[in-house]
């Protein structure tokens, strides 16, 4: 029996520990990690429309679209613009700066805490995921 450590599950492992840990963190804030890595990426493109924001965060049109509509029923973002999907607007609510601006310092002291966790070697962890992340592995 081969008794090596899978790379993949402990990833796949340590990536819902991760989004548990942040999903906790940011609870006071109302939103989880993916909503608030959404609403952030968004506000600092200014006003992207799906397909931009589709590259800056780098998820296909279709899964954000799914995203952001989830978002929307929250009232925490809105549609302005073209009545093609792709090119419609996205733009926070007053709700949704609220929940971002709630959520700023909850993140930052989860990043914190999450860097003192990882001890010394988390830059250097940090720049091989980023590796990774880029690489076409399949």
């Amino acid at each position: 029996m081969d008794n090596t450590v899978c790379i993949c599950t402990s990833l796949r492992q340590a990536a819902l520990a991760t989004s548990e840990f942040y999903d906790k963190a940011l609870g006071p804030s109302g939103l989880k990690v993916t909503m608030y890595r959404l609403l952030k990426r968004a506000s600092e493109a200014g006003r992207p429309n799906i397909s931009e924001l589709s590259r800056i965060v780098g998820l296909d049109r279709s899964t954000l679209g799914r995203n952001l509509r989830v978002l929307e029923r929250q009232n925490l973002i809105r549609f302005e613009g073209a009545k093609d999907e792709r090119a419609r607007v996205v733009v926070l609510t007053p709700e949704g700066e609220a929940a971002l601006a709630k959520a700023r310092p909850l993140w930052a002291d989860a990043q914190t805490t999450m860097r003192h966790l990882l001890g010394d070697q988390t830059d250097i962890l940090l720049d091989q995921l980023v590796k990774l992340n880029h690489r076409n592995l399949a």
